[in-house]
């Protein structure tokens, strides 16, 4: 039976989730610097391990002796509501994790993750005409322009509040007319590293302005000193890749996830 770790004893599990170090979440939760559960097998000397941040499951360690299911319907799944999951596993852990995801239809699909040091660039801040880029503020989401909902909704995604993600994290917006067409956030800040999380909206896409919005964070990132920024997507969002490859991103991993609806078991 899987017990529950109180946070300060996630420093124990830290060995298991040394082949996830490109997941900032991982790092975010273990620092404490993001409020999550964690379940383990054994709480003194943990082989296995399982936390999450909203529908984001992180699985690490060897899971053939153990049976977290109940664990992760009881507490996982029914604490964040049915839907979509992405589980990422750390590499010993993929097989046992799909057995503990048998009950559901489980689709294995690859990411890439990309990297950048932002102060080695020059970044073009120059989007198609009549879009304005603008940093995200109490002001900016008081003017309430369509898409503001979402724009929220992405900012208290990982942080608690707006207030939390104003005073920790920050981000970039392109506003079109009275609407936010694009919206780029930096996602777990960790000393001088974070990660990115980004969206344009389907009427404004093809338009090259992800490239800018992006653009403008890099920019700014720099100028506060960030020297590590990551980037996730998945190996089949060649729009994405091809963001992020004007954005002078390095590849540097390709790695199985896991995906299942909560609400086909």
């Amino acid at each position: 039976m899987p017990f529950e770790c109180e946070p300060s004893l996630f420093e124990r599990t830290r060995s298991l989730w040394r082949n996830m170090r490109h997941h900032l979440a991982v790092e975010s939760i273990l620092g404490r610097k993001t409020a999550a559960r964690m379940f383990v097998d054994d709480i003194w000397e943990p082989r296995a391990a399982m936390t999450w941040t909203g529908h984001r499951l992180y699985i690490a360690g060897q899971f053939e002796d153990i049976d977290f299911r109940e664990t992760l319907i009881e507490e996982c799944i029914n604490e964040n509501n049915p839907g979509t999951f992405i589980a990422y596993c750390s590499p010993e852990a993929i097989e046992g994790a799909e057995r503990l995801l048998s009950g559901y239809r489980v689709n294995r699909r690859s990411r890439f993750y990309y990297t950048v040091n932002p102060s080695t660039h020059e970044w073009v801040v120059k989007p198609p005409k009549g879009y304005v880029i603008q940093p995200i503020t109490r002001a900016l989401l008081a003017k309430n322009f369509v898409n503001t909902e979402r724009v929220i909704e992405e900012m208290t995604s990982e942080r608690s509040s707006v207030e939390e993600f104003l005073e920790k994290s920050f981000g970039f917006v392109a506003v079109y007319g009275g609407e936010i067409a694009c919206w780029c956030m930096s996602e777990y800040n960790i000393e001088n590293r974070f990660e990115v999380g980004i969206e344009t909206t389907f009427e404004h896409r093809r338009s090259g302005l992800a490239r800018f919005v992006a653009g403008a964070m890099f920019e700014y990132a720099a100028s506060v000193g960030v020297e590590l920024i990551g980037w996730h997507c998945w190996a089949d969002n060649h729009a994405s890749v091809a963001t992020a490859e004007k954005l002078y991103l390095a590849r540097v991993d390709e790695y199985p996830v896991l995906s299942f609806d909560a609400s086909e078991d």
